[in-house]
């Protein structure tokens, strides 16, 4: 420091002793003088100093702050940086300023008094968004949280199922609230998606919002869910049946058919066996059974079940060839219809059939087995374990009449 600029300072403390407030004032100066000297870059103005410190907000100052804000604030000690700074002989402004998570706030008055009245109205709820750099606005927004959870979710959702949620987000939500900060999404911009969906659209893709919001709420992002207000509505399942001998009949009969041959393994073994359709691409023979990943398993559990042959698909299939899963669910449905020729009866209802076909050989609980459901009795779902041998036996009782 030269000898003009400790003269300055001098006189610049001189001066402040005889104000009031003295003793915080000089204070004020000296910590923001001390401060000047670390910063290399900036030299001391002697016509225009500067001095900077930290400010306190109370508790009672931030009951109108953005709640997400105030989170954040309070996490921080209630503190801000002030500088006051000399930009005339008559003029002092004081500039209130907060550089954290993604907030950029900086505003400024004549005194304190205003300055942090200003800096209050900027971290209202109505405010706070315009002072959120775009580098953490961007991670704030909807489509940034919504491709976290999917990623999250990965592998603890059956892969089919994370599949639809993907698509869910990607057809529905992303081009209406992708670039919306999640903070500011509210019920009725909700609203205005789901009043355009029905059905089984509706009912997932309002699991897809809930569980969004929520996993926003729990990495502290909102402190509120806006889907609350949404109502869930369960879609009424078309009931299913079993089918009869004669459509069993017609249905070996049309397979037969040229057009409809290379679908002849794969519905023989929805019939004989009851799979999901969705169950066909992991299956495999094993000796006298069929090894299927169950798909209807939560938070992705790797589960198989293995399902005996029954004497007549042991006349009507090639073991020793692999089970091959010739289309996807929707377009295999579409076959199945065109096999059928009936609209109303789909590929599910081999499924029904096995079911009730085999619960007129054997018990209940072992058709629970080869389904892949679970027993509702704990000593089903937790202490009965039959052997291959005995479910082998059970399942040559069986005989599907056509």
């Amino acid at each position: 420091m030269t000898q003009t600029e400790l003269n300055l300072t001098a006189n610049y403390i001189a001066t402040l002793a005889s104000q009031p407030d003295s003793k915080e004032r000089i204070a004020l100066f000296l910590d923001g003088l001390l401060s000047s000297f670390a910063q290399k870059n900036e030299p001391v103005r002697e016509e225009k100093p500067s001095v900077s410190a930290k400010i306190r907000f109370s508790q009672k100052e931030l009951t109108h702050m953005s709640k997400t804000f105030k989170k954040e604030f309070i996490a921080n000690g209630l503190a801000a940086h002030v500088i006051k700074r000399q930009r005339s002989k008559n003029c002092t402004i004081y500039i209130i300023r907060y550089r954290r998570s993604g907030y950029n706030i900086c505003v400024s008055a004549n005194s304190m008094e205003e300055a942090r009245a200003r800096f209050l109205q900027a971290t209202k709820a109505e405010n706070i968004e315009k002072y959120r750099r775009k580098n953490y606005a961007a991670r704030g927004t909807f489509a940034a949280i919504a491709r976290e959870w999917l990623e999250f979710k990965e592998g603890k959702l059956n892969p089919r199922t994370h599949k639809n949620y993907e698509s869910y987000c990607r057809r529905f939500l992303l081009p209406a609230l992708g670039d919306m900060p999640v903070s500011s999404v509210k019920t009725i911009d909700l609203n205005k998606i789901m009043s355009g969906v029905e059905g089984r659209v509706y009912e997932d893709l309002r699991i897809v919002l809930n569980s969004v919001f929520k996993y926003a709420m729990a990495s502290g992002i909102i402190s509120h869910n806006p889907v609350t207000l949404i109502p869930f509505k369960k879609t009424e399942r078309s009931n299913r049946r079993a089918l009869t001998p004669d459509e069993i009949r017609k249905l070996l009969k049309r397979l037969e058919l040229p057009e409809f041959k290379a679908y002849k393994r794969t519905f023989l073994i929805l019939l004989f066996f009851g799979l999901r359709p969705c169950e066909l691409a992991d299956a495999r023979f094993e000796g006298d059974f069929l090894v299927a990943r169950n798909a209807k398993r939560k938070n992705g559990k790797i589960e198989y079940k293995k399902i005996p042959v029954c004497p007549q698909a042991k006349e009507m299939l090639d073991l020793s060839a692999p089970v091959e899963c010739p289309h996807i669910t929707n377009s295999l449905n579409r076959i199945f219809k065109r096999i059928m020729e009936d609209e109303a009866i789909t590929q599910y209802y081999l499924r029904h059939t096995f079911a009730t076909v085999c619960q007129q050989y054997v018990r209940p609980d072992i058709v629970d087995v080869w389904m892949g459901d679970s027993s509702e009795r704990l000593v089903g779902k937790v202490y009965t374990h039959f052997p291959d041998k005995f479910l082998y036996e059970q399942m040559q009782k069986v005989t599907f009449d056509y």
